[in-house]
C-alpha cells in the first residue's frame, strides 16, 4: 500500500505533465499563426498550393489551413495518449483519497423500532365528519 506522501506526490506529477501538455498546445497554434504572418510573402510565393489562381486571393492561407489541421490532429493525439496514460497508472494508486475521508455507517434501528406493539388494534380508521 502506498504511503500519503507517495499519492500525493504521484498527483503532483500528473497534474504537472497534463498542465505542460495543455500550454504546449495552446501555444503551438500560437507559433504557427506568428510564423504565418513573419513568412507571408515566402509561404504565398513557394509553399501556397493555390499559387496558379491569383483570383482566390489565397495568399497563404492554404497552407496555414493544412498546418492547423496537422496541428489539430496530433494535439488530439496527444490527448489520447495523455488519457491512456492517465489511465494505464491509475489503478496502481487507485485509492487516491486518504483513509481519513472514509466514513463507516453503522444501522441501529431507530428507538420506535425496537418497541413491541402493546395491543392489537381492531377498529377503523375514520376521518371526522362534519356538520
Amino acid at each position: 500500500m502506498a504511503t500519503f506522501a507517495e499519492m500525493t506526490a504521484f498527483k503532483k506529477i500528473i497534474a504537472i505533465f497534463l498542465l505542460l501538455g495543455i500550454v504546449t498546445n495552446s501555444f503551438n497554434q500560437l507559433l504557427l499563426f506568428s510564423s504565418y504572418s513573419i513568412n507571408k510573402e515566402y509561404i504565398s510565393a513557394v509553399l501556397c498550393s493555390n499559387k496558379d489562381k491569383p483570383h482566390l486571393h489565397c495568399e497563404g492561407k492554404c497552407f496555414l489551413d493544412i498546418k492547423l489541421k496537422e496541428l489539430e490532429q496530433k494535439n488530439k493525439q496527444q490527448q489520447d495518449n495523455l488519457k491512456r496514460m492517465v489511465e494505464t497508472s491509475a489503478p496502481a494508486y487507485a485509492n487516491l483519497l486518504p483513509q481519513v475521508f472514509e466514513t463507516k455507517l453503522e444501522l441501529t434501528p431507530s428507538f420506535y423500532l425496537l418497541q413491541k406493539p402493546k395491543a392489537r388494534v381492531t377498529a377503523v380508521f375514520q376521518p371526522p365528519k362534519t356538520v
